[in-house]
């Protein structure tokens, strides 16, 4: 693990993006294993509307990876705008669905405010997020191999 005091900038923006990218997949994930018939999740606020939610912060995460620095500032919105949603969710129910949501959303924005000024800093410089994917770089090396 890269300690915190050696990422790089193109290195921190590039983790944003892939943590925004695997919010991404995660919530899209739980919305079609609902949408397939698991009441729990159902019944937990997972459904078709939470598959375009879950796709529009796919392609936030993708655009922060390419360097976007309004994707990055609709992504700290959009998970602000969820954390007060979860929190007013969790006033209602009182169940602990939504504070668990709220906690992430709250993390994913910190995460992504913190990378604003480290994004603006890129671009003045000129520079791009790091693109690489550690996943893809490891069956390249596979398939080289071979």
């Amino acid at each position: 693990m890269v300690s915190k005091g050696k990422l790089t900038p193109e290195k921190r923006v590039g983790l944003t993006a892939n943590l925004t990218i695997f919010l991404g997949i995660l919530y899209t994930s739980l919305s079609i294993a609902a949408i397939s018939g698991i009441a729990s999740l159902s019944a937990r606020g997972y459904g078709t509307k939470s598959i375009v939610i879950g796709c529009i912060i796919i392609g936030l995460g993708y655009g922060i990876r390419y360097g976007s620095k309004m994707c990055l500032y609709i992504a700290t919105a959009f998970f602000g705008l969820l954390a007060v949603y979860f929190m007013y969710n969790f006033l209602l129910s009182k169940s602990i669905n939504p504070i668990v949501r709220f906690a992430f959303s709250v993390w994913a924005t910190r995460t992504l405010a913190m990378t604003i000024p480290v994004m603006i800093r890129l671009k003045v410089a000129g520079s791009s997020p790091d693109r690489s994917n550690r996943y893809r770089d490891f069956f390249f090396k596979r398939i080289q191999n071979k």
